[in-house]
C-alpha cells in the first residue's frame, strides 16, 4: 500500500472555497481501479471541481478504507460534509428486476440467480424511478461502513443505476432503438439501450484484451438484432481517439460518436480541456432522483 496518493485529474475552479462545501454537492464513482469524483455548486448551476484517482494495482475492497484516508492526507476538505452526496460503487455484482415482479423480501434469491456468494458484502438494491425497475447488487462492507463514517448523509448506489438514470433524463423522448450507448471502464464495460423511452436492455462485460472487447461487443449487436452498418453508438467513459479499442469500433461499426456534454449545465473554465464523455455519468447523476 503506498504511503501517499495523487490525483492523476485535478481541477478546481477559483471559486472553489474548502470551507463552503455545505453549498456544494459532490459525486463520487469507485472501483477497484480507482477514484473519481466531482463537485457541483446547485447555486450556480455549475460544476467548479474535478479529481480522479488511479490506484495502480486492482485492490480489493479491504483496501479502499485505507486510500481514503490516504486522500484525506492530502485534501482535507474531501470528507467535509456536503449538501448532498451519491456515491456510485461499480462493480458487475448487480441484477435488474422489474419493479411489478420486485420483492425486496427476495433480493437475496435474485441476485443468486447469476452473481456468487459474495463474503463480507451486503445485499441492497436501489429504485430507478425512471425505468420503474430495482436494481440488487452487491455492497462491499468496508465500503459501505467508510463512505458513511465520512459523509452520514451520502446516497449509495449501484454505477449502473447512475448511467441509467443519467441517460434517461439527458435523453429524454430522443431515445431511439438504433441508439446505443457503450460506457467503458478498466476491464469492463456497460451496454445500454432504450425502445419506445423506456429501458430495453442493459448488461456488463468483462474483457481482458482489445479482441474480447470487440468480440462482446458485436456479439452483443447481433444479439440485440442490431446491425453494425446502421446502429448508432454513443460512447462514454475510459475512451479516446487514441485508444486500440476505439480503433476496433471504428473499423466495425460504422456510426459511433463520443456523448455530448449536456448543455444544460454550466462547467467552470478549468474543466475545458476535459474531456466530457470520460465523465458523463457524474456529470449528470446528480440532477437525477435517485
Amino acid at each position: 500500500m503506498p504511503l501517499s496518493i495523487k490525483p492523476h485529474i485535478s481541477f478546481l475552479d477559483k471559486s472553489f472555497k474548502d470551507n463552503n462545501t455545505r453549498m456544494y454537492t459532490m459525486a463520487m464513482q469507485l472501483n477497484l481501479h480507482g477514484l473519481t469524483f466531482v463537485i457541483f455548486h446547485p447555486e450556480k448551476n455549475k460544476v467548479i471541481g474535478l479529481q480522479s484517482y488511479r490506484f495502480g494495482e486492482k485492490k480489493q475492497p479491504a483496501d479502499i478504507p485505507m486510500l481514503f484516508d490516504l486522500i484525506l492526507n492530502q485534501a482535507g476538505w474531501f470528507a467535509y460534509p456536503y449538501q448532498k452526496l451519491i456515491f456510485l460503487t461499480q462493480n458487475n455484482y448487480s441484477t435488474l428486476i422489474p419493479l411489478p415482479l420486485f420483492d425486496k423480501k427476495n433480493k437475496n434469491l435474485y441476485l443468486g440467480f447469476n452473481q456468487p456468494f459474495k463474503e463480507d458484502h451486503r445485499i441492497v438494491f436501489d429504485q430507478l424511478k425512471n425505468v420503474e425497475t430495482a436494481n440488487v447488487y452487491y455492497l462491499a462492507n468496508p465500503v459501505a461502513e467508510k463512505v458513511k463514517d465520512f459523509w452520514a448523509n451520502a446516497q449509495i448506489c449501484h454505477y449502473s443505476t447512475g448511467l441509467i438514470e443519467s441517460l434517461m433524463v439527458g435523453f429524454k423522448n430522443k431515445l431511439d432503438i438504433h441508439h446505443l450507448f457503450l460506457d467503458v471502464h478498466a476491464d469492463n464495460f456497460d451496454l445500454v439501450l432504450f425502445k419506445d423511452n423506456k429501458l430495453y436492455y442493459y448488461n456488463n462485460f468483462t474483457y481482458h484484451t482489445q479482441e474480447d472487447f470487440i468480440y462482446f461487443l458485436l456479439s452483443a449487436i447481433e444479439h440485440l438484432s442490431l446491425n453494425p452498418e446502421t446502429v448508432h453508438l454513443i460512447m462514454m467513459g475510459d475512451l479516446d481517439k487514441s485508444d486500440a479499442k476505439y480503433e476496433m469500433i471504428y473499423r466495425y461499426i460504422r456510426n459511433s460518436e463520443f456523448i455530448q456534454k449536456n448543455e444544460n449545465l454550466q462547467y467552470s473554465h478549468s474543466l475545458d480541456n476535459v474531456l466530457h464523455h470520460k465523465f458523463y455519468t457524474l456529470y449528470n447523476v446528480l440532477q437525477c432522483e435517485l
